[in-house]
This record gives structure tokens, sequence and C-alpha cells, in this order.
């Protein structure tokens, strides 16, 4: 499919293996997969959600959906690059058949941000220290 240009105003537009377009409704979709190499579709298998804190910078997000099954995630800090339509986030342990998941707004039934992950504290520059202060004892 075209990243670019996948979300329509109420369908999602994809390629089939066989190489035919097919359109999916909103309504009809609970998320959509992005993978590097086909295999066995697992995302609600195993793996769902994060054991621990994630390290990845973002917004920890659980996603529940309609059927009542959970999924974790990572979302961008930067709500610009959050598509209308719903939400593209980082899954936990993310593998060749799930780098990146598409899950539209309409398959969901609550929405929970669990955590902000930043910038790790190394990185974090310490404050100058004030070069006004005045010396009380010399």
């Amino acid at each position: 499919m075209n990243p670019a240009a996948y979300l329509l105003a109420d369908r999602i537009e994809l390629i089939t293996v066989s190489g035919t377009i097919h359109a999916v409704p909103y309504s009809e979709a609970k998320a959509l997969c992005f993978v590097s190499e086909f295999a066995s579709a697992d995302l609600f298998q195993g793996h769902k959600l994060f054991e621990r804190r994630p390290r990845v910078p973002g917004l920890w997000t659980r996603f529940t959906f309609l059927d009542g099954d959970q999924l974790d995630g990572i979302l961008s800090h930067n709500l610009l690059e959050w598509p209308a339509q719903g939400y593209l986030l980082v899954p936990p342990k993310p593998s060749a058949s799930r780098q990146k998941v598409f899950v539209p707004r309409e398959a969901l039934r609550k929405t929970e941000l669990r955590g902000v992950v930043g910038a790790p504290a190394a990185a974090l520059k310490p404050a100058k220290p004030a070069d006004r202060q005045i010396e009380l004892f010399d």
C-alpha cells in the first residue's frame, strides 16, 4: 500500500498479496499491521501488553477494543503525526510481522495513557550555576 495515502475519509485502502486493491471501512477494521515480511498474524496472540515500563521515547498508551482485547503501544510525542482516523503505534516487542500498527478510532472502547517516556536522564544537561551568586564567607 501507499504509506502516504492508505487512509481515506471513510476506509483503508490496501493491496492484497495477490496484487488487488481492497478497501476496508474503518468500522470493519480492528488493526492494521505494517510488516516487512509475511508471517502468521500474532498481534493479539502474545506480547500485546508491556511487561514493564518501555524505554522507547513516546506516549505509553493502552487501547481497549470493542471486543475486550487490549493492546499497548508507543505513540509519537508529536500530536501532528497522529492520523485523524486513528492511532499509529509501535507495539510491544516489534517484529518482522508487526513493526507498526494502525488502530482505527472506531475499533476502540477506551484509550488510556499509562506514562510519558522521554529522553534518558543522562542526556539532559545539568543547570548552569548562577554567575551572580554573592559571596557570604570569604
